[in-house]
């Protein structure tokens, strides 16, 4: 129900339709068409293994609940990668520990436990289901004993885990919810560590103002930085030659519905 309500929200009621008919009638259309494509070229040569960047090695499974649209990026080590690269920065810097708030079907918790790119890693995840999927990922990459799966993060289950002696890396992914769960104390809390948030203001009310009043509350324990995608850089991989112009550009997107914003806090 959460994905059907954010794909509305984003898309519209009857594009929301046209892809429920073309689901049922088992048809690709448009984008979808590419994106199928596409994947079957990557699936065919790798076999669901991530081919390039730090989690280079690691299974996938097209037995996906959140979005099996970002099995391409992920197959190519490029989803999101402009917050892979910061969270691999954070780790060089010496943070320990990894909190992925929202982690959906654990690529970013089960690919830093399976790189070794943090000696702890915390999955929140408030869906069951979800929870399931990351262990059963984990699992797969033989990493079950390094992930930690947890339901909805709060002030209570995050004091247990923020270490003052050393810092931690949080990744935030909620669908909104993240104006309502960085509140003061919050960030109090998490001050000295390092946060990268997905901003989602237009999926609930007053949600630009509640960005700006976050972003101001923010500046006065941590420094900020906006972030988005700024390449997508289809060309790079050989594997889409035979692909259009438009079709490698359709490959390596992300289907967001907006040029998305991520917020960076670094310790001041």
């Amino acid at each position: 129900m959460n994905k059907i309500i954010r794909v509305l929200k984003q898309e519209g009621l009857v594009f929301l339709f046209v892809r429920i008919v073309a689901k049922i009638l088992r048809v690709d259309v448009g984008m979808q068409r590419v994106k199928t494509k596409a994947w079957t070229i990557l699936k065919d040569r790798y076999n669901l293994v991530i081919a390039y960047g730090p989690f280079k090695g690691m299974m996938l499974s097209e037995d996906v609940w959140w979005s099996k649209g970002d099995l391409i990026t992920q197959t190519l080590g490029i989803y999101e990668e402009h917050v892979l690269d910061k969270l691999i920065y954070f780790s060089n810097k010496g943070a320990k520990s990894f909190i992925d708030i929202g982690a959906a079907d654990g690529y970013f918790a089960v690919g830093m436990a399976f790189s070794k790119a943090y000696p702890e890693v915390y999955a929140f995840e408030i869906d069951p289901k979800g929870q399931e999927y990351i262990k059963e990922n984990a699992t797969r990459n033989l990493c079950s004993d390094a992930v930690n799966v947890y339901g909805e993060a709060n002030i209570t289950s995050l004091k247990k885990l923020i270490n003052k002696e050393f810092k931690s890396t949080l990744l935030i992914d909620i669908e909104g919810a993240e104006y309502d769960l960085l509140n003061n104390e919050m960030l109090s809390l998490l001050a000295g560590n390092y946060i990268i948030c997905e901003l989602h203001p237009w999926l609930i009310n007053n949600g630009y103002e509640l960005q700006k009043d976050l972003l101001e509350r923010a500046s006065q324990k941590f420094n900020l930085e906006l972030i988005m995608r700024e390449s997508y850089a289809p060309n790079l991989f050989p594997e889409f030659n035979d692909l259009s112009d438009e079709e490698r550009l359709v490959a390596v997107g992300e289907g967001r519905a907006k040029n998305m914003q991520w917020l960076v806090l670094t310790p001041k």
